[in-house]
């Protein structure tokens, strides 16, 4: 439930990151979304998702009004819920909002994750920026196989975003609003847990997590 994360301290407050204005590339493959697996709404508690609160209070994830509803205090590392589900090759569509905290704060999906949080991670932040990361046994922090980056797709001021993220194979790709952000190809993990995920910079972040849809996946040909 918790990783260290200098990179995205570093990168969001310290040193600032890439901004991307230029119009973004095509992806690199297609993927065909083939039939749905799993739909969460969070409308109640569910024990397919973690539920919690830390010592001190911490951190929480918690159904609230309808979602799944997450805070972290800052710099306390990522903090994340996890299905208990296992997935390879899908699809996952979510809707994410920051209700309350700082515009730097980061937040979003993990996929082929494991109770560690080692996994790919595929975040925004409030303030309009994206990366997908890689979590390792190896690496105290999550590593950018995206670096930080803005773009324009990303709503900001606490509106809600639709993310959609393909696990599919080695490819990773993420898409935010129905824009594609970016992609990658990465072979390290290609089963896991998927994950909720939040990390705070500057003051405490909450961030609401609903209609999560799940679908099996694969690479288009061609």
């Amino acid at each position: 439930m918790r990783r260290l994360w200098f990179w995205l301290v570093v990168c969001l407050t310290l040193i600032g990151c890439e901004l991307s204005t230029e119009r973004p590339p095509r992806p690199s493959a297609w993927v065909s979304q083939q039939g749905l697996t799993a739909r969460e709404r969070f409308d109640a508690p569910d024990p397919r998702w973690e539920v919690f609160t830390l010592a001190g209070d911490q951190a929480l994830f918690q159904v609230r009004d309808g979602a799944l509803e997450g805070a972290v205090i800052p710099n306390r590392g990522y903090i994340w819920s996890l299905s208990q589900a296992y997935y390879r090759n899908v699809t996952i569509e979510l809707t994410v909002q920051q209700t309350r905290g700082g515009p730097s704060s980061g937040f979003g999906l993990m996929c082929r994750t494991d109770a560690d949080g080692n996994g790919y991670y595929f975040v925004i932040s409030g303030n309009g920026r994206f990366a997908i990361l890689k979590a390792t046994p190896a690496a105290a922090d999550p590593q950018p196989l995206v670096p930080w980056q803005a773009h324009p797709a990303l709503r900001t001021a606490g509106s809600p975003n639709r993310l959609r993220v393909h696990c599919v194979s080695d490819y990773l790709a993420l898409w935010a609003n129905d824009r594609f952000l970016a992609d990658v190809r990465d072979a390290n993990y290609s089963l896991g847990q998927l994950g909720l995920v939040i990390g705070a910079v500057e003051e405490t972040a909450w961030v609401r997590f609903d209609d999560l849809l799940v679908y099996d996946a694969a690479l288009a040909p061609g």
